[in-house]
């Protein structure tokens, strides 16, 4: 995805600024499974990542006018505002977030049954290695394999360099790729 952002989203957004509420609607529906997935992936509760889900857009519509355009999409924008509420979240509760591996079935019934049960433990597996890696090569391989954000996005939804997001990724895959190995993955 390039860095910069689609013209259509960014008429939606101005849109959504102006008070559009059909032109948030579609923000919405653009970005809520993905947003979704990234907080289900820290709090492992589907009903804890619908609540937080939907406080997410909740902050996204109230904090609207403070939304800047600078370059960087509006996801990226959303993403932060989900990592926090997730921070916030645990903060409240003082538990750790594990990683989960969500795997994206829109369509179950075309994936044979034998097929979906490899992938689940192939999921597994990685699930168990990406444990062993830090929070941040996590989060940043999550962000870019997993949600498909950019490194700018990256970046700026979890207020690092572009530097260090590169950094981060090439030093998570390299020991993900071992961890792997060493499983005889």
């Amino acid at each position: 995805m390039p860095d910069k952002p689609e013209p259509q989203e960014d008429q939606l957004v101005r849109a959504a600024i102006n008070g559009d509420e059909q032109a948030f609607t579609a923000l919405y529906d653009e970005y809520i499974d993905s947003i979704y997935r990234f907080i289900f992936l820290r709090v492992e509760d589907q009903q804890t990542a619908e609540d937080i889900a939907a406080n997410v857009f909740l902050r996204a519509w109230e904090k609207l006018g403070s939304y800047q355009f600078r370059g960087v999409p509006f996801r990226a924008w959303l993403f932060r505002i989900a990592r926090n509420a997730v921070v916030d979240h645990y903060r409240t509760r003082k538990e750790i977030a594990p990683l989960e591996v969500v795997v994206n079935t829109h369509d179950e019934s075309a994936i044979p049954v034998s097929q979906e049960v490899g992938l689940r433990i192939e999921v597994q597996q990685v699930m168990v290695c990406m444990q062993e890696l830090t929070r941040d090569q996590r989060n940043v391989l999550t962000l870019k394999l997993v949600h498909g954000l950019s490194t700018k996005e990256i970046a700026k939804s979890l207020g690092k360099r572009q530097g260090a997001v590169r950094a981060l990724q090439m030093r998570g895959l390299q020991a993900l790729a071992k961890l792997l190995e060493k499983n005889g993955n």
